[in-house]
């Protein structure tokens, strides 16, 4: 005779309905893991990428105030060089 306690189900068929329940649940949360996983390796290859051409940038930005430094030297002696040329006309 099956134990039912009280219910229409015996205590086996509850217990094994469980069980599944469980068992979807985990295969479920596995699968979202493998999928974090997957997403976390591909933040940090996009990371690394990301760093690279922050530097490559920074390098460039580096160059370009190098270059304009120069060019507002240069500027500066041209206009003082004007300058004294209008003066002397």
């Amino acid at each position: 005779m099956a134990e039912t306690n009280g219910h229409s189900e015996s205590r086996l068929d509850r217990l094994e309905r469980l069980m599944d329940l469980l068992i979807t649940d985990h295969l479920t949360f596995t699968d979202e893991h493998k999928q974090l996983l997957t997403a976390q390796v591909i933040l940090a290859g996009n990371m690394q990428e990301l760093q690279a051409a922050q530097k490559k940038l920074q390098a460039a930005q580096e160059k370009t105030d190098e270059q304009m430094k120069a060019t507002d030297e240069r500027l500066s002696v041209l206009t003082q060089r004007m300058d004294g040329f209008i003066r002397k006309q």
